[in-house]
């Protein structure tokens, strides 16, 4: 069997798009389940080609690379967390995910978790987001792993 290998989108608005009507066509299959269920159900059906296809978002400012140890710049966006964040928060727009990489690349203020791989950002712009990033264990890549709207109480709580 031929392995498919996952698409490298060179637009986001591609990228978007398609995040979009996979994440519609989840939530048209598993209308009662809660959020977990159509996240595993999503893994289930959808190819590890699709769900590993990826945008690069842009690259994360020099602070984070040395605070999380990573060998890169560069922040992918997977489809799989793509459809994961659509499902868990779909209070974010598309103009929401269209500003990842102004965060990434000037965010107001930023953590890195305890364990080290995981960072935490934070832009103030008109609205407030915190968008959490990860690297892998090796430190070769770095990817989304979700996106939130946070309300002003909670923002400046961090």
């Amino acid at each position: 069997m031929k392995k498919i290998s996952p698409k490298k989108y060179l637009s986001f608005f591609e990228f978007n798009r398609d995040g979009f009507y996979l994440t519609e066509y989840i939530k048209s299959n598993t209308t009662h389940l809660p959020v977990s269920e159509k996240i595993n159900y999503a893994r289930s059906v959808l190819d590890t080609s699709v769900l590993n296809s990826f945008i690069i978002t842009g690259c994360i400012c020099e602070d984070i690379i040395k605070q999380l140890n990573s060998t890169t710049s560069e922040l992918k966006f997977s489809m799989d967390n793509m459809i994961k964040n659509r499902l868990s928060h779909p209070e974010v727009t598309d103009e929401d995910y269209a500003k990842i990489p102004a965060i990434i690349k000037y965010p107001s203020k930023f953590y890195i978790s305890k364990c080290g791989y995981d960072a935490l950002l934070f832009k103030d712009d008109n609205k407030y987001y915190k968008l959490v990033i990860k690297t892998t264990k090796n430190r070769k890549e770095n990817f989304v792993k979700s996106l939130h709207l946070l309300n002003e109480s909670r923002y400046y709580k961090y």
